[in-house]
């Protein structure tokens, strides 16, 4: 089995919440704060639920034949948000399956919804529910269905001596492209999907899929792929400094 590990980038949808409270005269900053305000009156906590992001960026790492390694990526800063969505709708097509840490509370509402608000069909996708053949994998319920809470993706990489996100963290996101840096997105999404793509490895080495030649195999091409990006230059000396 080949897969394809994948993690977002959100950011508010400061475009519906304008539209919605009737702020036309507020910066998207502005619109953002009024958001959040409202989440937190109403949850105690500023963090926004699917059905309030856009997606900022999207990134996928294809595990594939022969231990071959690839590293995809799309943001807002250059593209439309239906381009991000039809990416990973194509790779659930082509490289299935899509695979994920926690992805069934969040990420997959989020690419729906998504969907839903730019009337953006997803036929395929649906067709393999109907067959039983669901394109997307949850490592949490593909590892230990019957528990309800799990460590956090960093927790979880960084006590299997994996990176871990260094740091990096989705509240941080918004004051980043408010800022300029419009890369902090890649940075975020690209982590994540590696640390993903790297637990999944172990997992399924734990329930037999892969032998551990096959998981070192692939190891080392991530490790190949890492090294042609500057970008990638923290994360990499972050995962070669583990025991």
């Amino acid at each position: 089995m080949y897969f394809t590990a994948l993690a977002v980038a959100p950011l508010p949808d400061v475009e519906t919440a304008r539209q919605n409270f009737d702020l036309q005269g507020l910066s998207d900053e502005d619109v953002a704060k009024v958001l959040f305000h409202r989440r937190k009156q109403r949850v105690g906590s500023e963090q926004l639920d699917w059905d309030q992001l856009t997606l900022g960026a999207v990134s996928m790492v294809r595990f594939g034949s022969e231990q071959e390694v690839h590293i995809e990526s799309f943001s807002v800063a250059e593209f439309p948000e239906l381009m991000l969505l039809d990416a990973v709708f194509q790779m659930m097509q082509t490289a299935p399956p899509l695979v994920t840490w926690g992805g069934r509370r969040q990420l997959m509402p989020l690419l729906q919804f998504r969907c839903l608000k730019h009337r953006r069909a997803i036929v395929d996708y649906w067709a393999r529910f109907e067959d039983r053949r669901d394109p997307h994998l949850d490592l949490q319920l593909e590892w230990l269905p019957q528990i309800d809470r799990f460590p956090s993706l960093d927790d979880m990489a960084r006590r299997l001596g994996l990176p871990g996100m260094l740091g990096l963290h989705e509240a941080q996101l918004w004051e980043q492209w408010l800022a300029g840096d419009h890369e902090a997105l890649l940075r975020y999404g690209e982590t994540a999907a590696i640390n993903t793509g790297l637990l999944a490895l172990e997992i399924f080495h734990l329930q037999g899929r892969y032998a551990l030649g096959e998981v070192d195999g692939w190891r080392q091409g991530l490790r190949d792929v890492l090294r042609q990006t500057p970008r990638h230059a923290t994360l990499l000396r972050a995962w070669e400094s583990q025991p």
